[in-house]
């Protein structure tokens, strides 16, 4: 009986934090599209508030400024946590950061490359994930996220493909601010283009 429970003791810190950083991912991409429409300029919102509310906002950022807006975003999130965690756009997008197991910090990091789908949703393709100085296979990793964890309508996990697609034109529904996406591109200084899609006006009877 003690081996099991200790085995069991050895086991969950590691699927938590399986879960914890496919969750973070989502997290983040969800912050960042704040971020971004939180970073259209002052005319943007001018126009929003005196043309029809189903008009969308364009925004379009470059590496640096995303890197920007994502050290704040995760600056206030973070604010007074123990465990932190980073985001950062270069040739790939990559998770990083340090949680602690069985008593001691692990660092660790998930990389992956963004893709514009045809309908304005974003694909992700995880390429790398590790913890410590160990790979972990991206597919078993997924599977049992998808398995065991309640992810966000939003978030469609495929273990086979390595990929998470993020319906991010629904992602708030029909009430809420969602998203398109343009251009997503890493490449020299980057470029980053979405639409902003603002709810529409409920019609006065």
């Amino acid at each position: 009986m003690r081996n099991a429970s200790n085995e069991n003791r050895r086991r969950n810190p590691w699927k938590i934090a399986f879960i914890s950083l496919i969750g973070l991912l989502v997290l983040l991409v969800a912050g960042m599209l704040l971020a971004v429409s939180l970073s259209s300029s002052a005319s943007n919102t001018v126009d929003k508030q005196s043309t029809n509310s189903s008009q969308p906002i364009s925004a379009t950022i470059n590496k640096a400024q995303l890197n920007q807006l994502s050290n704040y975003y995760l600056d206030r999130v973070q604010k007074g946590s123990t465990t932190k965690y980073h985001f950062e756009v270069a040739d790939e997008g990559i998770v990083y950061g340090s949680i602690e197991l069985l008593g001691s910090k692990v660092d660790y990091s998930l990389t992956f490359d963004p893709k514009v789908m045809s309908n304005g949703n974003i694909e992700l393709h995880a390429n790398k994930l590790a913890l410590g100085k160990f790979p972990v296979p991206i597919s078993f990793v997924l599977m049992y996220v998808k398995q065991n964890y309640k992810l966000p309508k939003w978030v469609q996990l495929i273990p086979k493909e390595k990929t998470i697609k993020l319906d991010i034109i629904h992602m708030n529904g029909d009430k809420g601010i969602n998203y398109r996406a343009r251009t997503i591109s890493m490449k020299g200084q980057g470029k980053f283009a979405f639409d902003i899609l603002l709810p529409q006006a409920d019609k006065e009877n």
